[in-house]
């Protein structure tokens, strides 16, 4: 289940975050999103299993972070989190939607492309550690 986010689960946030990037958010980066509606969890039997971030960049709706626990990858949890922020910018009535991934990441690039973004260029060390590749889709 997709669900907003309350401040009950950003321990759990915390820990999926902590599992899926070498360079993490701290938790109170998450606190700051909570009156954000497009701040929501992936829930299952009361484990949150992903989260997604969108937001507004410069009149484009913009992914901010996207994650699932590593364990439960590869059964479509991204892919209902990435669809159900589609479905909110779409209500509010953006049409372009515009993310940022590591360079590094070439499967993070695959699941973008296979969900119809294209990449639009590259930002010299935007991570700690790495590039990013900007994509962007039209909705």
């Amino acid at each position: 289940m997709i669900r907003r986010v309350i401040i009950e689960d950003i321990p759990q946030i915390v820990q999926v975050e902590d599992a899926c990037f070498p360079v993490p958010w701290p938790d109170f980066l998450f606190k700051a999103h909570l009156n954000n509606p497009g701040f929501v969890v992936y829930e299952r039997e009361k484990e949150i299993l992903g989260y997604a971030i969108i937001g507004d960049s410069q009149g484009k709706a913009h992914l901010q972070n996207i994650a699932v626990h590593p364990d439960f990858r590869r059964q479509g949890i991204g892919t209902d989190l990435l669809e159900w922020c589609i479905d909110l910018v779409k209500l509010y009535g953006y049409h372009e939607i515009v993310l940022e991934v590591r360079e590094k990441n070439t499967g993070s690039h695959k699941f973008y492309i296979d969900m119809d973004f294209e990449i639009r260029g590259t930002v010299q060390d935007y991570y700690l550690d790495d590039n990013a590749i900007v994509m962007e889709r039209r909705i």
